[in-house]
């Protein structure tokens, strides 16, 4: 992964390099959200795609317990044989229950999410299914969640709504996907991505700033953010009441040493 990393990083900054800290921070991000979850404790990942965060999270330390949810079945049937340990929930999150209609990507299949993706006609790269949607609070009960990893290709709010006991109850450290908008008929928006976080105490960073000293992005600065290049694709929402912890927690990941 080093070397791939490096290598995509030296080709980005020969084709286009000012996407190279876009692309840094996002390296940066996996890096952190997958060692950086306590011994012993529970880590969940909405949107487990093909477990690479899984595998890398049990790689770095097998005591600690996985939560995955995935929406589509194939995908759920292969994690299944792959993870047998992990305890897998096949469905979409948001801050509804019941049934939803999903839409595979079927050339990039990590691609799918529950906003409908603008077609043009005779497209046949998207295909509709229907899945049951559930509230992460109805989900889990464990009083010991420690990282939640949420990548959900723009229903990252519908997630976040959903789990308003879970954050009260863990203050869990949270890692989120937030590209720029796309007319996928969510009505969702930056603004309340941000005044989600801000309502429950948490702290919005971008990930070479979770190791060091800062105490978030403004609204404002998390909107401007996304403006290409942007900054980063993956954020960090971290108790405010846990800021330092965390930021001690990610030098001992990073290594970064601080006389």
């Amino acid at each position: 992964m080093s070397a791939r990393n490096a290598f995509d990083i030296m080709c980005a900054a020969y084709s286009h390099p000012e996407s190279v800290g876009t692309l840094a921070n996002d390296q940066l991000a996996t890096a952190l959200i997958t060692k950086i979850c306590q011994p012993n404790r529970t880590f969940i990942d909405v949107g487990a795609h093909i477990g690479s965060i899984i595998s890398s999270v049990m790689q770095n330390d097998r005591s600690i317990r996985i939560i995955a949810i995935e929406a589509i079945p194939e995908k759920v049937n292969n994690l299944r044989q792959k993870f047998p340990t992990v305890e897998f929930h096949e469905c979409a999150v948001g801050d509804s229950e019941g049934e939803i209609s999903f839409f595979i990507n079927t050339r990039q299949s990590g691609y799918s999410s529950l906003g409908r993706p603008p077609t043009s006609s005779g497209d046949q790269s998207i295909a509709e299914i229907k899945v049951p949607i559930k509230r992460l609070d109805s989900l889990i009960s464990s009083s010991d969640v420690d990282v939640v990893k949420i990548d959900t290709e723009g229903s990252e709010l519908g997630v976040l709504r959903g789990s308003t006991n879970l954050l009260a109850r863990c203050r869990p450290i949270i890692m989120f996907e937030s590209a720029p908008s796309v007319n996928d008929g969510l009505g969702y928006t930056k603004e309340a991505l941000w005044e989600i976080f801000s309502e429950q105490d948490y702290a919005v960073l971008i990930p070479n700033r979770v190791a060091h000293n800062d105490l978030g992005l403004s609204k404002e600065g998390f909107i401007e953010s996304h403006l290409y290049p942007r900054r980063t694709t993956n954020y960090f929402g971290i108790p405010n009441e846990r800021r330092l912890e965390i930021r001690d927690r990610a030098r001992d990941v990073l290594k970064i040493a601080i006389s």
